[in-house]
């Protein structure tokens, strides 16, 4: 498995089955997921290992004082020309380019995911499409 920072995922949600749904899609397509139920988890991962996250994507509203906002601002100290992809309650636009989905399902987040990773990283491009036809045939 590769250990280049821009192949290393933290996905954010306090819903378990969601979480662990989106990080066995990229697991499956060899990228190293970090993953994390609450803004105060996912905080210490970023603060600890900054450079090694390269994408993020975190539910909005999270339990505690720290939500997906939050994380956001921390995750572009480190990448700020880097979107976040952010599940909240409602679609909006974020100076820094971030993607905001109104509640999407897993499927939805990994294609917003897989279209930041082609539009940072071309030569990603085929693994998106190949795990996406992998999905479709399964």
């Amino acid at each position: 498995m590769n250990s280049v920072p821009h192949d290393c995922i933290l996905i954010v949600d306090s819903n378990p089955d969601f979480r662990e749904r989106l990080a066995q899609e990229f697991r499956s397509a060899s990228y190293n997921v970090f993953t994390a139920g609450t803004g105060e988890e996912a905080f210490l991962i970023l603060r600890r290992r900054p450079h090694q996250i390269g994408w993020l994507f975190s539910r909005a509203a999270l339990s505690g004082l720290i939500d997906g906002w939050v994380l956001a601002d921390e995750y572009h100290e480190t990448h700020p020309s880097r979107p976040v992809v952010i599940s909240a309650h409602d679609t909006r636009f974020t100076a820094r380019g971030d993607i905001v989905l109104r509640e999407p399902a897993v499927d939805v987040v990994s294609e917003a995911i897989w279209d930041v990773i082609g539009s940072i990283q071309p030569d990603h491009e085929i693994a998106a499409i190949d795990l996406s036809e992998r999905r479709r045939a399964a």
